[in-house]
C-alpha cells in the first residue's frame, strides 16, 4: 500500500500537478437541489423525473453541459433520451479551484427562432469546492450514475461536427 501511495506521488510530481488535480474533477456534476416530480400512481413506476442541468468534464479536458431531464429509479439514474435537451461543448481547464470553461451551443431539441448553430464562443468559470462545484450561480454534485450518459452525448455531438 505504501509503495502504491509513494508511486501515485511520484507520478504526480513528475507528470504534472495538474493531472493530479483533475481526477477529482473528472466525469458528470447534477445541478442540486432538483425540482423532482412523480409519474401518476396508476403507473405504479417507481421513478421520479427532474429537469436539470448536468456539467461534465471528460478526459483530455472536453467539457459539456447538458440541461435535460434525469429520469432517477431505485437502481439507476440516467439523462432522458425522450425529452428536449440543450447541449453545449468545449473544452476546460484547472487553476486551483478555478475551472475555466470555454463553451459553446451545439444542439438544441426545438431550435429558436434565427439560431445559428454551433452559437458564439462563451468563456466561463466555475469554482470547485470541497463537496460540490458552483457555476453560473447553481451548485453541482458529483454524480457518476451519469457519467456514461454524458460521455456518449460528447462523443456523440463531437462526432457530428468531425467532417
Amino acid at each position: 500500500m505504501i509503495r502504491a501511495i509513494i508511486l501515485y506521488l511520484l507520478v504526480c510530481v513528475l507528470s504534472s500537478a495538474s493531472y493530479c488535480q483533475s481526477q477529482e474533477v473528472l466525469g458528470a456534476w447534477l445541478e442540486n437541489p432538483i425540482k423532482w416530480t412523480k409519474p401518476p400512481a396508476e403507473l405504479r413506476l417507481k421513478q421520479r423525473l427532474g429537469e436539470a442541468a448536468i456539467l461534465y468534464f471528460g478526459p483530455a479536458h472536453v467539457f459539456a453541459m447538458v440541461y435535460g431531464t434525469v429520469i432517477q429509479g431505485p437502481q439507476s439514474e440516467g439523462l432522458s433520451h425522450g425529452d428536449g435537451r440543450v447541449v453545449y461543448l468545449g473544452t476546460w481547464s484547472r487553476n486551483g479551484t478555478m475551472l475555466n470553461l470555454k463553451f459553446r451551443l451545439v444542439s438544441r431539441t426545438v431550435r429558436k427562432e434565427g439560431e445559428t448553430l454551433p452559437g458564439p464562443v462563451e468563456a466561463e468559470q466555475a469554482v470547485l469546492g470541497k463537496a460540490s462545484l458552483t457555476f453560473e450561480k447553481k451548485r453541482f454534485q458529483r454524480d457518476p450514475r451519469l457519467d456514461r450518459d454524458l460521455e456518449d452525448v460528447a462523443k456523440g455531438e463531437q462526432a457530428r461536427r468531425s467532417p
